[in-house]
């Protein structure tokens, strides 16, 4: 099974948020296959000196109020771009529309080790299902392809997050969740022919969507910095993100996500 980072001959129809000059951040999609970037198009380019004084002025004015400010020039239909009091740009990206089928970037798909040459990609919906449950007997690892060819663009990474909802958990008993940076995932991914796990990334310990009063569904964040600022120095166009249990045997560790919520929020400077 290849588990190159490559992109497997896609090629975009147009420019790569023609206007969003620093440090954006690829997208996802549920099984559909939407490509991050499409929505290019959205956004007319406007000259780098009027973008420059743009980002200027709401620098100015995140600084003066304390809360950071939208550079509006820089929206999308999936695409926020904030200046922050502290100097540094967050660029936001999530879900786009149904679009047709454009690429393998923003894909995502499951796999199951009690049926472990059964392909599950887009066979489950608007649901990423991730460790063991004892009432099916179901032990389950998810895999989402996000777009990072934007991250090459000039500006200086601080942080990066990858955010998804958890949309439900065994019970309100927290229980880690594991990030990692995977080989691509494709159709034909099944238990048995995984993509590699190369490095965990982030482990983060929590329980969401069990109960609506105690511990109602909500976002999981997991710090990616590392690897968008790898991504950036090596010229990755993408990667891959694997979310597995810390321990597979237990059922409390039992969570379902759901892809339409995913994002990943890059902070960067200019320079």
């Amino acid at each position: 099974m290849p588990t190159s980072r490559s992109l497997t001959g896609w090629k975009p129809s147009g420019p790569w948020y023609p206007v969003l000059v620093c440090g954006v951040v690829g997208g996802l999609a549920v099984p559909s296959a939407w490509a991050a970037g499409s929505d290019a198009h959205d956004t007319k380019p406007r000259s780098s000196a009027a973008q420059q004084a743009e980002f200027r002025r709401a620098s100015e004015q995140a600084a003066s109020s304390g809360r950071r400010v939208e550079v509006r020039s820089q929206r999308t239909d999936t695409v926020r771009v904030y200046a922050n009091p502290s100097g540094t740009y967050t660029t936001e990206q999530s879900l786009p529309e149904a679009r047709a089928p454009r690429g393998p970037v923003g894909l995502w798909t499951s796999v199951n080790k009690k049926y472990p040459s059964t392909s599950y990609w887009a066979k489950t919906g608007d649901v990423a299902r991730v460790g063991h449950e004892n009432e099916t007997g179901g032990t389950w690892r998810s895999f989402i392809t996000m777009g990072t060819k934007d991250l090459q663009r000039t500006g200086t990474i601080k942080s990066a997050a990858f955010e998804i909802k958890n949309t439900y958990s065994w019970s309100c008993a927290k229980r880690p969740v594991q990030l990692w940076d995977t080989g691509r995932a494709y159709k034909s991914t099944t238990w048995n022919e995984q993509p590699k796990w190369y490095k965990l990334l982030a482990t983060v310990t929590d329980a969401k969507g069990h109960s609506a009063r105690e511990c109602p569904a909500g976002v999981l964040a997991f710090d990616v910095t590392d690897n968008a600022k790898a991504a950036k120095a090596n010229k990755w166009p993408d990667m891959t993100l694997g979310l597995r249990a810390a321990n597979e045997n237990d059922t409390y560790a039992w969570k379902k996500f759901a892809p339409s919520t995913a994002k990943l929020a890059v902070t960067w400077s200019k320079g």
